[in-house]
């Protein structure tokens, strides 16, 4: 399916306006480059993306929606149209963004008014003033969102917004990447280090070894069915060690003098 396939045949023709100058999509991208791989949290770069695009293109407005538990969320907004759009789409589960992300392809709409395809989504969209929208999704390896483009104009965008839609879309795409993987790196290495205090300390308290001390830690997260870095955190505060100890330190004496080799699977 070409991209051209992505503008439905039943939009009706109305009066053709004359063609808007191209936006200066490229120089406007090279400009916001900085800021959009700026080393940020992932809510700071999606409030990047969502803006450069809207300067970028000329756009309205612009929302970002990321796909969670079988649907989509509303994560990032840049006007108050816009994210009214994108909080209707995620209500009736319906939209561009929608089908951006289930075609894995950028979707246009020249003229919401005479659009059928979503028959609930676009006559509120165009109530709120809106009448042409571009998609895009927004990928590593799968759809993980849709960046999608707000215009009060009608035919603002057409077929030719969609290659420099496309690079635009690549480009978010590896900056939200970076960013969640950037702020994951972050969190494991804040977990480890608090773990890792847990243990110094029930290292010392025990005189037992750091192998034996984690191992005390992972019991007690099984046990309490908690995650580790909320029992380490409890160690570290001084908070609540009675059940910690009621519950690791039997199988910790049980398995062999204290500061001697541990038993992992006990």
């Amino acid at each position: 399916m070409t991209t051209e396939a992505v503008v439905r045949s039943d939009i009706e023709s109305g009066p053709i306006e004359a063609p808007l100058p191209a936006a200066p999509w490229s120089a406007g991208l090279v400009q916001g480059a900085r800021d959009l791989f700026a080393p940020t949290s992932v809510a700071e770069t999606l409030d990047i993306v969502v803006g450069l695009a809207r300067r970028t293109f000329g756009a309205d407005g612009a929302g970002i929606l990321l796909a969670a538990d079988g649907g989509a969320a509303s994560t990032a907004a840049s006007g108050a149209q816009a994210r009214r759009a994108d909080a209707i789409q995620v209500d009736h589960h319906q939209g561009p963004g929608f089908h951006a992300i289930k075609g894995r392809q950028p979707v246009v709409s020249p003229e919401l008014r005479f659009d059928s395809r979503w028959r609930f989504w676009a006559p509120q969209a165009a109530d709120l003033g809106l009448r042409s929208v571009l998609s895009l999704a927004l990928a590593d390896g799968d759809p993980f969102g849709a960046v999608t483009l707000y215009s009060q104009r009608p035919f603002f965008f057409r077929t030719d917004s969609l290659a420099p839609g496309l690079g635009f879309a690549q480009q978010a795409s590896i900056a939200i990447t970076a960013a969640v993987e950037r702020e994951q790196f972050l969190r494991a290495a804040d977990s480890r280090g608090i773990i890792g205090q847990a243990q110094g300390i029930l290292m010392e308290r025990y005189h037992i070894s750091a192998d034996q001390a984690f191992a005390m830690i992972r019991r007690s997260s099984s046990t309490l069915n908690q995650k580790l870095r909320l029992i380490a955190e409890r160690i570290i505060g001084g908070r609540s060690l009675l059940d910690i100890d009621l519950i690791a330190l039997p199988h910790l004496v049980g398995a062999t003098s204290i500061g001697s080799g541990f038993d992992h699977d006990r």
